[in-house]
């Protein structure tokens, strides 16, 4: 077994409970990012993440839940068994928005890739040939990190969230002015959960594996990824609330 799940083994432990307090505040921001996200699509059509990330984070969560699941039975370690079931969770999340990107964002996602509407069939033939290059890039990286750098994916999606979907809604204002198909309210939560993932001698990584993640290049990322984060929110400030119309009354703040 490779040596990281010794390490998380000995870190996830009922005793040490800012581990266990900086780790529960971790997943609950992870997953109200996800919320805001259905949120959003429900209420004006739009999610505020690009198709890709949805994609990638399916193959990164399905994959590392099949993972933690088979660590868990072996060892029968309760950690690997909550981090299986939360990746689960989160991939129903995925696959409602993929849903979605089929059913009501095909066309803004897809449009400048086809002649005519985009159709239902060319968008899951779109999501399928996503599927597959996101699968194989994160399982040969798993492959080269080793099965138990659990930790180390972590880091990596909260940094993707951080920065990538700015650019999106950077597009999407210069398109139509508006925040629609994001909020300040998701803004706020993605710099508060990239503070967290980098808050000094209190996060999640540092506190689980020092050895890793306790260097100058950790908080040296810290610092860009949270100016990174802010300057997304503030851009999202710049732009106009969105209006209510008949089809979607109820916009998200």
């Amino acid at each position: 077994m490779p040596a990281w799940y010794d390490t998380l083994q000995n870190a996830f432990t009922f005793d040490n409970v800012p581990l266990l307090i900086s780790a529960a505040v971790t997943f609950i921001i992870g997953f109200l990012e996800y919320i805001w996200s259905f949120k959003l699509i429900r209420r004006e059509g739009m999610a505020p993440y690009p198709v890709w990330m949805h994609t990638f984070y399916f193959a990164h969560d399905s994959s590392w839940a099949v993972i933690m699941l088979l660590a868990g039975a072996r060892t029968g370690y309760w950690f690997f068994w909550v981090v299986g079931i939360a990746l689960i969770v989160w991939n129903l999340f995925e696959v409602y928005n993929i849903y979605k990107v089929i059913t009501v964002e095909r066309q803004e996602i897809f449009g400048d890739y086809v002649k005519d509407q985009v159709t239902v069939r060319q968008a899951v033939v779109f999501i399928i040939i996503q599927l597959f290059a996101m699968y194989m890039l994160v399982n040969i990286l798993i492959s080269f990190m080793g099965p138990g750098s659990i930790m180390q994916w972590f880091l990596f999606t909260n940094m993707l969230i951080a920065s990538a979907p700015g650019v999106l809604w950077l597009r999407r204002g210069v398109t139509n002015g508006t925040r629609r198909g994001t909020s300040l309210g998701l803004g706020i939560i993605i710099l508060a959960g990239t503070i967290n993932t980098f808050l000094p001698g209190a996060n999640m990584w540092v506190l689980s594996m020092p050895q890793v993640f306790a260097t100058p290049i950790f908080y040296l990322t810290g610092v860009v990824f949270v100016a990174i984060a802010g300057w997304n929110l503030y851009n999202l400030t710049r732009l106009q609330a969105v209006t209510p119309t008949e089809e979607y009354p109820r916009p998200v703040w």
